[in-house]
């Protein structure tokens, strides 16, 4: 039996309030009977399981590329839902993609972009699937095969946008930079924050341990390190946004080849990012200790060797 597309209503989002990664999981679906056409068609995840990748409808594209989260915005919107087979039809322009380790700026800086009018979308998480550890393994006997499908829902997001992008991505996927970056000299965006308030951040935010901290911004530099040396790649860094936004703004949009006014960054600095989103007000207890212990951590030989031998510009002090 050919597999075929089908069509579901939505009758319970889950994980609504949570920023875990898209999962088929975060609906309770129904087949739909309803005869309307579907007006728009915009990619929410891969579903493993049933080797098929799901899409949401109906939505519009501005307030998908305001919302300071695709994910989340597509998990609270959804009202209709498609099951589409995996398919191999990647062919198409590649967006820009941002990568970073987080807590520095960059769903900020995506807002910016949707102020200046350029194409952009938060966190599209079918990328961040395809960054786990397990299936950008290349040793993964079906790793190719759903590749292809991300390269595929990648096209129908360009299309669905009506513009190539910057794709804001999860700080999960500087894990695999070479997933997404497929054309050398492809453009690229990566953006840092110093390590010191960017830990600070991250402490505050989330409850992960002072060592995964330090591995994730560490996984970020190597990620750096290969974007050099593999794509055409803007480094950015969160400090310049406070002191010189609109310089900085200049050089983005130069490499982007389109402008970003001074009105668009007083636009896009005027608002929170994170607004709407459980991120908005977390602010953990225990912080400050594994701040300290992170900062502790981040100036051990060990680390400083390593970071060394990536041969980086320093954009961590």
């Amino acid at each position: 039996m050919i597999p075929t597309t089908r069509v579901y209503d939505v009758l319970q989002r889950r994980n609504a309030s949570r920023i875990s990664i898209a999962s088929p999981a975060d609906f309770v679906l129904r087949r739909s009977a309803s005869e309307e056409p579907l007006r728009s068609q915009f990619p929410y995840c891969l579903d493993f399981l049933r080797g098929r990748m799901l899409y949401v409808a109906d939505l519009d594209a501005q307030a998908i590329q305001s919302a300071p989260f695709c994910y989340l915005y597509l998990r609270r919107h959804a009202q209709r839902v498609l099951s589409i087979p995996l398919s191999a039809c990647g062919e198409g322009d590649d967006p820009v993609f941002l990568f970073s380790p987080g807590r520095c700026g960059s769903t900020l800086l995506s807002r910016v972009l949707f102020e200046a009018g350029i194409a952009s979308v938060s966190e599209p998480d079918f990328y961040t699937q395809m960054a786990s550890w397990f299936w950008s393994r290349r040793s993964n006997p079906f790793a190719a095969r759903y590749r292809e499908a991300m390269w595929t829902m990648s096209r129908d997001l360009v299309a669905a946008l009506g513009a190539v992008p910057v794709v804001k991505l999860r700080a999960e996927c500087s894990r695999a930079p070479e997933l997404f970056v497929r054309n050398p000299g492809a453009p690229a965006i990566m953006m840092f924050r110093r390590f010191e308030t960017w830990a600070r951040s991250t402490a505050q935010a989330f409850g992960a341990s002072p060592a995964k901290a330090v591995q994730k911004y560490m996984t970020a530099l190597r990620c750096f390190a290969w974007l050099r040396r593999h794509s055409r790649c803007l480094v950015i860094r969160y400090e310049d946004w406070l002191t010189d936004p609109v310089a900085a703004a200049d050089e983005l949009g130069d490499f982007l080849g389109r402008p970003i006014s001074p009105e668009a960054v007083s636009r896009g600095l005027g608002t929170h990012s994170q607004a709407g989103t459980p991120l908005e007000h977390c602010r953990r207890s225990d912080w400050e200790a594994k701040w300290q212990a992170a900062l502790r951590l981040w100036q051990t030989p060990r680390l400083v060797t390593a970071r060394n031998r990536l041969d980086l510009p320093n954009v961590w002090d």
